[in-house]
């Protein structure tokens, strides 16, 4: 659990893909074929499907909802 909880940290939320993660745990010396980091990525994706369901039920219950629309500043193009 702990591992899986890892590859989908790093995947999600450190945007950290798949070939690099293979690449990091063959460094440390768990070499873990892609495929199957992608298979676990997927297992869990349907796994906690019923979790992101129930969430998004939550959450357009409610007559309101805010986010955050912060604007992030671009590059122009051109501008270097």
């Amino acid at each position: 659990a702990g591992l899986l909880a890892q590859v989908l940290v790093a995947k999600y939320a450190d945007h950290q893909p798949l070939y690099r993660q293979e690449g990091i745990f063959a460094r440390a010396g768990v070499p873990i074929a892609r495929s199957t980091l992608a298979a676990w990525v997927g297992a869990a994706g349907v796994a906690l499907a019923p979790l992101a369901a129930a969430l998004k039920t939550s959450v357009l219950a409610h007559r309101i909802v805010h986010a955050d629309e912060t604007p992030i500043a671009m590059l122009k193009p051109g501008a270097g």
